[in-house]
């Protein structure tokens, strides 16, 4: 619920974004599971009152296909993703990939993200050390990073940048 009183349902599965600056109260009345990312950033103008912005579960359902990536190493990992909020510095999406391999180098901003579903492997070209990734992990690959994605079973993540 927002300052004004404007209430925010929301269910399973749903995200929810708090815009810098918001301020309201949670009405819980059931069990809920939270992930927080905090993305510091100086102020941005908003209108007032800033709003909760919730993106119902079928929403991150609805992914742009981007193709095959270019770059992989094994397999024919195919991506897709949505953003589902974009203000200021701060972006939030769904991403998914099916099984195959491909590198990333020197991450050019920090990127966290909670995995929804699927199996993958993340390796650090830093000290050749490999994490297992599955769905309910949260990752923060920091800026900078450079490593190797192993994606095992279609991967779909909720990130934030």
């Amino acid at each position: 619920t927002d300052l004004d009183r404007q209430k925010h349902e929301f269910g399973p599965g749903d995200t929810v974004t708090l815009p810098k600056g918001w301020s309201g109260r949670w009405d819980v009345t059931q069990d809920i599971h939270k992930v927080w990312f905090v993305h510091d950033h100086p102020n941005i103008e908003l209108a007032y009152p800033i709003r909760a912005v919730i993106t119902p579960y079928s929403e991150t359902q609805n992914l742009i296909t981007q193709g095959v990536r270019t770059d992989a190493t094994h397999g024919s990992p195919s991506t897709a993703s949505s953003v589902i909020y974009d203000i200021g510095p701060t972006d939030v999406g769904c991403w998914s990939c099916t099984p195959g391999s491909f590198p990333v180098n020197a991450r050019a901003t920090t990127e966290c993200f909670y995995v929804l579903e699927g199996i993958f492997f993340l390796t650090n070209a830093a000290d050749g050390s490999a994490q297992r990734c599955v769905a309910g992990d949260t990752v923060v690959l920091p800026k900078g990073w450079t490593g190797h994605w192993d994606v095992i079973e279609t991967v779909r993540k909720l990130w934030v940048v």
